[in-house]
Parts: structure tokens; sequence; C-alpha cells
């Protein structure tokens, strides 16, 4: 078959079955994401933590982001990407109620760099599965659609923020609740 002929009405008909699950899923994730990270935010704020401390929380995260990538392709070639993406969703989430039910700048940093893990093994999942489906006619709108939902979604996250208490374990409950849908 032709180039063209695999990437009419009906290839893209199945692409979109083989990846609504997988936008959906990353929608939630950065909804979640975007709320979660600007509620710790506004709580490290409110609980009158040092510029410093807040700063060392905030770098766990992306430190925990470095680790995860590496470690997450190993987990993609032992169990595949259903269990790994499961696995670092329920991770995520037990990680973001961790922080809404202490205050403990320490437990805040080490749960920072799990959901920093977690969030970075997240996109390497997604990221390969997407590029498992992709061809080099549709790699560049797969793309294009995944940069659009993540960003989207992630400042969706902070807006629905406002609708919280950042004090309160609430909002890191939804964001909990959101990612682990």
């Amino acid at each position: 078959p032709s180039l063209l002929a695999s990437d009419g009405p009906g290839f893209r008909r199945d692409l979109a079955l083989a990846t609504w699950g997988l936008f959906v899923g990353l929608a939630l994730i950065m909804l979640a994401g975007g709320l979660f990270a600007t509620l710790l935010g506004v709580r490290s704020e409110r609980t009158g933590l040092p510029t410093a401390v807040s700063s060392l929380i905030s770098a766990s995260y992306y430190a925990g982001f470095l680790v995860g990538s590496r470690v997450t392709l190993r987990g993609l070639g032992k169990v595949g990407h259903i269990r790994v993406y499961s696995a670092l969703a329920s991770l995520l989430a037990a990680a973001m109620v961790g922080v809404g039910i202490t205050e403990s700048p320490v437990a805040w940093s080490l749960l920072r760099l799990v959901t920093g893990m977690c969030t970075a093994g997240l996109y390497v999942v997604a990221e390969s599965w997407l590029n498992d489906l992709a061809t080099n006619s549709n790699r560049g709108r797969l793309l294009a659609v995944y940069g659009v939902v993540t960003t989207a979604f992630f400042g969706i996250g902070q807006v629905v923020l406002f609708t919280f208490n950042p004090l309160a374990v609430t909002g890191f409950a939804v964001a909990a609740i959101i990612t682990s849908l």
C-alpha cells in the first residue's frame, strides 16, 4: 500500500481511537498537576516558609524529574506501557495526598521528589506510546495535540486553585482523585 492510503480517513479514525484514552489520561494528570503544584506553592507561602526552603522543595521536583525519566525506561522494557503508567499515576496520587496531610518541609521535599519522578515517568510513557503509534506523516499532528493537551490542562489546573483553601487537604485530595482517574 502507498503512504497516502495509510493516512486516509480510516487511518485517522483508527489513530484517534488508539490515542483518545492516552490524551484524556494526560489531560487529567496535567489538570491535577497544575492544581497540585500551585496549591503547594501557595500553601508554602501561607505557612510562612522561608524562600530558601520553598526553593528546595521546588528543586526536589526537578531532581525527581531527572531520575524519573531514567528509571521509567527500565520499567517500560520489563512490564510495558500500561503497567508503568498505572503504577506511576497511583504513586503520584499518593504523594499528592501525602503533601496535603503534612506540614513538614522535609516531607514536602521528599514527596515533591516523588511527584517529579512520577511526572517525568508519565511523560516518558506517553511520549513513547505516541512514538510507537506515529508515522512520519502524522508525527507532527500527534505531538501538536500532545503539546496543546498538556499545556492547556496544566493551566486550567492552576486556575481551579481558587476554589480550594490551600491550607486544607481538600485541594490535594481532589488533585489525587483526578490523577487516579
